[in-house]
């Protein structure tokens, strides 16, 4: 079976977008293309490790604002174990402390490349709240 290839119009957009998002003020680059914008500081003095378990609340959208995953209106926070997370989140999470509440934007090679994921088309920037709540 063939490989459906990426949209390169839809690329484009998302590479337009990142693009935008990181003149904006207040917006930090971290690392291989991630952008994040602090909504909140926590109070934490540990930032997490790969083999660390991290709790959290989040919320994923797309670059037009279609959610295609979120656990924020569970009433708990859910539980991964770092270093089984896309890369995106590994680069971000390293750089929080517990109670820390961020925007995270997150270019597809640092996310699902070009593979499709579900609801999630191939190529796609994603863009996360992500407030982390515990490490494990």
């Amino acid at each position: 079976m063939a490989k459906k290839k990426v949209d390169a119009k839809y690329a484009a957009e998302c590479r337009k977008f990142l693009e935008n998002i990181a003149v904006q003020p207040d917006v930090r680059h971290v690392s291989q293309g991630v952008l994040m914008k602090y909504i909140e500081h926590g109070n934490g003095d540990v930032c997490p490790r790969s083999n660390n378990v991290v709790s959290v609340n989040y919320r994923g959208t797309l670059i037009d604002g279609t959610e295609f995953d979120s656990n924020m209106n569970d009433g708990y926070p859910a539980a991964f174990r770092l270093k089984d997370l896309i890369v995106g989140w590994q680069i971000v999470l390293t750089q929080m402390v517990a109670g820390d509440k961020v925007m995270v934007y997150i270019p597809s090679e640092m996310g699902y490349g070009d593979r499709r994921e579900g609801n999630i088309p191939g190529g796609s920037a994603l863009v996360f709240e992500i407030h982390l709540i515990g490490v494990n």
